[in-house]
């Protein structure tokens, strides 16, 4: 952890990425006169066609703002991850990335992005009183921040979406069928009845089973401390009674046909569900999941909103080591977050051409055009409601996150530097058995042995009392 304190000590960051002139350039201080320029580094379904039209207006309103001026590359989806990990890897000039919890700590440890831990109070009063601390916590590693999280749906609340048009035939309770075992006698009738898959998945499968799990930053579904396990025991998930119960149900539906035969083998599920879950929040049956399947859906909240460092770094956006500018960068990102005007601008696109704000101040989109995903840019809860919306989302997931049950390992993250070979070797293992584990299509009961006899070979154990010697210390046992 010694050469991330890149802020106390530059020349740890250059013997890291080996291409800074000198720590001078990146004090941050503006001279008289001096043109800020920025590069923001973001998804989406690539450039906008009208990019050079908005640019230019959102400079003009950020110049005024803050002083700076922006330029953007949008990476289409497809291009994401290779794109991405050239940037980074090969130092391409950038000041502000964005990010997921998958690259943010491998990237931290290249030494790729700004501590920003000591610059957050001054140059970002306006999310640092919008934003509750717990969230800043979920970004730290070694007790530093080095990315700005998106503040909107980061707790995961899963839901059980189901077929409106089936609940309604079969009178079914769905609050009553929330664990998984107690569906198995319902999707039997189902599957009787429409001759269908009642739960038709990919191959990730029933993925959720895991959510009540806290991967520390493994990052791996099979390593793990359950969130509201006070004694911090780090486990192999596969054998806890929940998920290995939940694992057997699996398999019995796969058996009886009632999840499809062709699962384990699909990167992409189907559009249309009788049943199945989702993150997200209660009036995304209305506004999203719905409208997605083609159906009317109800839906029923499955367990607790939880809140860890998984849920937070779903959204992060970081500031590169190379910026000149880190504190216009945060300055910006600050703006973006609060700025009503400026957060529309990003989420919804030009004004007078992708929207237009109603007599009543709520935002009627023009066209679906924007090629922005509005998630990766700042926080939910400055946006503007669309007039199509009778209540406002963005107050029910507010209201999610201030409820949700904060893991008992928020705020710590395994530093797996000793065990690296042998737990990116059990992270192999796992993803070679996931698919059928998760579809039903292996029994656990021979599956889950045969798993974690690999898994031993490999190190697991060695891995296993790595992550709970650092639990125990930051546990203050």
């Amino acid at each position: 952890m010694k050469l991330k304190r890149v802020l106390a000590a530059c020349a740890a960051a250059i013997t890291i990425l080996g291409t800074l002139a000198g720590c001078a350039s990146q004090s941050g201080q503006v001279a008289e006169g001096e043109d800020v320029n920025l590069k923001w580094v973001i998804i989406g379904n690539g450039m906008p066609k009208n990019y050079d039209t908005w640019i230019a207006k959102v400079n003009e309103y950020i110049g005024e703002k803050v002083g700076v001026s922006l330029e953007m590359e949008v990476i289409p989806w497809g291009d994401w991850d290779k794109r991405r990990n050239i940037i980074v890897s090969t130092n391409e000039p950038f000041d502000i990335i964005f990010g997921t919890g998958n690259n943010y700590i491998a990237d931290i440890d290249l030494g790729a992005y700004y501590d920003i831990t000591d610059m957050i109070e001054t140059n970002m009063p306006g999310l640092t009183e919008l934003m509750p601390e717990k969230y800043w916590e979920g970004v730290k590693v070694g007790g530093r921040i080095y990315g700005i999280p998106t503040y909107k749906d980061s707790s995961i609340s899963n839901y059980a979406v189901w077929d409106k048009e089936l609940v309604d035939e079969y009178n079914l309770d769905i609050a009553s069928l929330t664990d998984i075992e107690s569906l198995t006698e319902t999707f039997e009738m189902l599957k009787t009845e429409k001759n269908d898959y009642p739960v038709y998945v990919k191959n990730d499968g029933v993925y959720y089973i895991f959510d009540v799990y806290d991967q520390i930053g493994a990052g791996t579904q099979i390593l793990g401390v359950r969130y509201d396990d006070k004694d911090a025991r780090v486990c192999f998930t596969l054998e806890e009674p929940d998920v290995y119960s939940a694992l057997e149900t699996l398999h019995e539906w796969y058996q009886k046909g009632i999840i499809n035969p062709d699962a384990s083998a699909l990167s992409e599920a189907r559009v249309y569900n009788m049943w199945r879950v989702a993150q997200g929040w209660e009036s995304a049956g209305i506004t999203s999941w719905g409208p997605q399947m083609g159906k009317d859906v109800v839906v029923q909240k499955v367990g607790d909103t939880i809140l860890s460092n998984e849920t937070v770094r779903g959204s992060i956006n970081m500031i590169s080591i190379n910026s000149k500018y880190p504190e216009k960068c945060l300055q910006l990102l600050d703006l973006v977050n609060v700025d009503t005007k400026l957060r529309d601008m990003f989420y919804y696109g030009e004004e007078g051409v992708n929207f237009e704000y109603t007599e009543d101040g709520k935002v009627h989109k023009i066209n679906n055009d924007w090629e922005m995903a509005g998630y990766t840019q700042a926080t939910f809860f400055t946006v503007t409601q669309v007039d199509t919306d009778e209540y406002n989302q963005w107050d029910e997931i507010k209201e999610l996150n201030e409820q949700a049950v904060s893991s008992v390992m928020l705020g710590f993250t395994f530093d797996t530097t000793e065990v690296a070979d042998q737990l990116a070797n059990c992270r192999e293992i796992w993803l070679r058995y996931r698919s059928e584990v998760m579809t039903g299509v292996q029994d656990p009961a021979t599956a889950v042995p045969q798993i974690k006899e690999e898994l031993m070979q490999a190190g697991w154990q060695d891995v296993i009392d790595a992550a709970q010697k650092q639990v125990d210390e930051y546990m203050g046992k």
